[in-house]
Parts: C-alpha cells; structure tokens; sequence
C-alpha cells in the first residue's frame, strides 16, 4: 500500500438553495475542470458508513466545537465494489487532513462487526493509526450517510468545489453495501451543501461569483445531521 505525502488544507462549507446551485454550477463548468469520477448525470454517487465511540466521542467534541476533532469513516462509490476507502478526517479549526487507507469489501464487513485487528497487518500508516483509535476506545459503526456530488476542480491552485445534494441517512450500519437500503431524507431536496477546499487562497475569480450570493458559512457535518436525525 502507497504512503502519500498529505498536509492541512482549509475547508469552508455553506448552505445554498437550488436557484443558486444552477446559477453557480454555469459558472464553475466554464471555468473549472469537472472531477474524474463524474458520470454521465454530471455526478456520482457516494456512500459513508461513520464510527465513533460508545460514548459518541467524535460526535460530541463536533457539537461543542473542539477545534481538534476527527471522524473515521468507510466510504464507498458503488455497491458492487470489492473496494473500500477507509478514512481518518482530522479537523484542526478550518484546516482538514483526510487520509486514506484502501481495503478489501470483506475487511470492511469486519470492521462493521467489530474487528479491527486486520489492520495491524497492513502496513501502512493510516491503517495503524485507525486501528490505534478504535482499539482503544472501542468505536463501533453509527450511521450511513449518502449522497449525489458534484465535484469541479482547478489544478493550478489545487481548488476543488463541491455540490452536494440529495443527502440521505439510514441506522442499518450492517448494511452498507445494501442497494436497497431503507433511507431517510437528511435535508430539504431543493437544498445543497457547498464545500470549497483549497490550500491558501480561494482564487479571485471564484471569489467573485461567491460574492454574488446571499449566503454565509456554515459548521455542516453531514455525520451529526445523520445522528440527530435519527435521535442518536
């Protein structure tokens, strides 16, 4: 498995509504390039599974507003997949670190059930860090989260813009690979959460079509929205 050189980038979000996400998705297809795994509907689809511990660690250093906090999650792009992401987000203020480590589908389903200890075996860094969090303090799987993205980027100064939509949730976290999967609606169908990552600077043409909107940044976390939802 391939180690990556990562660092902190910033990561801002906002609510906007489906007036604005067309206004803005004209702007972005004429000016930035359209992620890779975007599919013939201008989208893809993607699934999380979250964890957190017995005691909803995670979930409540996010609602009090720690500024270092993590979430660890798998996530997926299609349910016949025989790969799996899994992901240690690390939160520190507005700056995000994502790293990555890639299993098996049937690593996953151990996961979900409880056990961890394939990762010591992997060899990688992230997968030893993970396996140090949920040994330790016995994280188990919480809620399902999924979605429809958007995603266009700009390489030249690593900008990726996001618009994401059609969020839903469900508490069958055993079933994470389920295409029928019972779900619940997470948010109003006519909004989208806008999320803008970059490294240094948002770019002043971006900026400029930003600052046509009515709008104003906003702590989303789709995995507390997914919690509440369902009452914890």
């Amino acid at each position: 498995m391939d180690e990556q050189t990562q660092k902190y980038r910033h990561e801002i979000k906002f609510y906007i509504n489906k007036r604005q996400a067309a206004e803005l998705r004209l702007f972005l297809t004429k000016n930035m390039r359209l992620d890779t795994n975007t599919d013939e509907t201008g989208s893809y689809w993607i699934r999380s599974l979250y964890f957190d511990t017995v005691e909803n660690k995670d979930y409540y250093e996010k609602t009090i507003g720690c500024n270092i906090r993590k979430k660890i999650r798998l996530r997926i792009y299609d349910i016949s997949t025989k790969i799996v992401k899994l992901e240690l987000k690390n939160k520190f203020d507005s700056y995000v670190l994502k790293e990555t480590v890639t299993i098996s589908k049937e690593d996953a389903c151990k996961l979900i059930k409880g056990d961890c200890n394939f990762l010591i075996n992997c060899n990688h860094k992230t997968a030893n860090k993970i396996f140090g969090f949920m040994h330790r303090d016995i994280y188990r799987p919480k809620v399902i989260i999924d979605y429809e993205r958007e995603a266009y980027v700009y390489e030249i100064q690593n900008i990726r813009v996001t618009l994401d939509k059609n969020l839903r949730t469900s508490w069958n976290c055993r079933d994470l690979f389920k295409k029928d999967l019972c779900m619940v609606p997470l948010i109003n169908e006519d909004i989208y959460v806008l999320e803008i990552k970059y490294d240094h600077i948002i770019p002043v043409f971006l900026r400029r079509i930003l600052s046509n909107f009515i709008m104003q940044k906003s702590q989303i976390s789709k995995y507390c929205l997914g919690r509440e939802m369902l009452s914890l």
